[in-house]
């Protein structure tokens, strides 16, 4: 579909988001909400605003544009307040490049963590193309979604490490990708629709009172009903969460690599990513002394290698906003 673009307009709303993770809850309604504009240009054959392609042995044309975007999530925090339930967009998933509308359920443990179990609907969909592999002519767009459950785990036992085990459904409105060009037989490898199981051990290490190290480590399984589309992707982050008098900055690397199953049909050669991406956040509070508020910002950079050129992507983005908490 198009992860580095998705990823990367979603990559901008909160650096101190881990920071804040042990920061007693409120009784009542809270939540925050964030207005943000922002450039990206993007280079991929998924990009839907490159509908025409005349080959299949690059990777498209770039692609720029402006966006405005609202963001956020509200919640309602019980009495003991150790319980709380809500609907939106996670903070710490957008610090992380992860976009999603979840609703879920978080619990307290004293001492021991947080759990937190959530519904992933599929409200939010992106573009595909029916067929990515029409030459010559206007490729149909269509929609992708992502439906699911989420387990996470913050601060295990009270330690500094944290799990996430989440699991779905790839969906495609209209799959007919190699219609054009390959018979009934191949078609079959191709079909992008699948399971999707996804897990992540992370572990927030605290350098001095003002300053943290996040690492993490993936596996991604796309068990896709397409032999050529199915894959594993082994991941890896490392981050600095730095605080400041009345700011914070955080500085996040990560790299991915993917490895298909089959070979793809189109191409006659079994598909792999390297993945690999670069954000720099960073949030201002209260400017102007506007209590609750906050202005927010972010560039990044998104990049995958594939052995085969069609797959090549690449994403840029400057972004910046406004965020209100309450």
């Amino acid at each position: 579909m198009k992860p580095l673009r998705l990823c990367l307009v979603a990559s901008i709303v909160s650096t101190t988001a881990f920071a804040n993770q042990g920061k007693e809850w409120t009784p009542g309604f809270g939540g925050d909400i964030s207005f943000l504009a922002g450039y990206t240009e993007t280079t991929s054959q998924f990009n839907t605003d490159n509908n025409v392609t005349a080959d299949l042995t690059n990777n498209g044309r770039a692609q720029s544009k402006g966006f405005l975007s609202p963001l956020g999530t509200v919640s309602y925090t019980f009495q003991q307040a150790d319980k709380q339930v809500y609907f939106g967009t996670s903070r710490s998933d957008i610090a992380l490049g992860r976009f999603h509308v979840e609703l879920g359920y978080r619990q307290r443990i004293p001492d021991n963590g947080q759990i937190s179990v959530s519904y992933v609907p599929g409200l939010l969909s992106s573009d595909t193309w029916e067929d990515p592999f029409v030459t010559n002519q206007s490729r149909t767009e269509t929609d992708s979604t992502i439906k699911g459950l989420r387990l996470q785990y913050n601060r295990i036992l009270g330690s500094n490490f944290s799990v996430e085990l989440s699991g779905g459904k790839q969906e495609i409105d209209t799959e007919k990708s190699g219609q054009h060009n390959l018979s009934a037989e191949d078609q079959t490898l191709l079909i992008r629709e699948g399971d999707i199981f996804f897990s992540q051990l992370s572990y927030l290490k605290p350098i001095t009172q003002d300053q943290m190290l996040r690492s993490a480590v993936s596996y991604t399984r796309l068990a896709a009903d397409g032999d050529a589309m199915a894959n594993n992707t082994y991941g890896a982050e490392i981050g600095i969460i730095q605080l400041l008098p009345s700011s914070s900055l955080a500085l996040t690397l990560s790299y991915d690599l993917a490895e298909f199953d089959e070979t793809n049909p189109i191409f006659g050669e079994r598909q792999k990513d390297n993945r690999w991406g670069v954000f720099l956040a960073y949030e201002y509070q209260e400017p102007f002394g506007w209590e609750n508020w906050g202005l927010v910002s972010l560039a990044g950079y998104n990049e995958s290698n594939s052995n085969i050129n069609f797959y090549d992507e690449d994403a840029l983005l400057f972004s910046a906003g406004i965020n209100y908490k309450f």
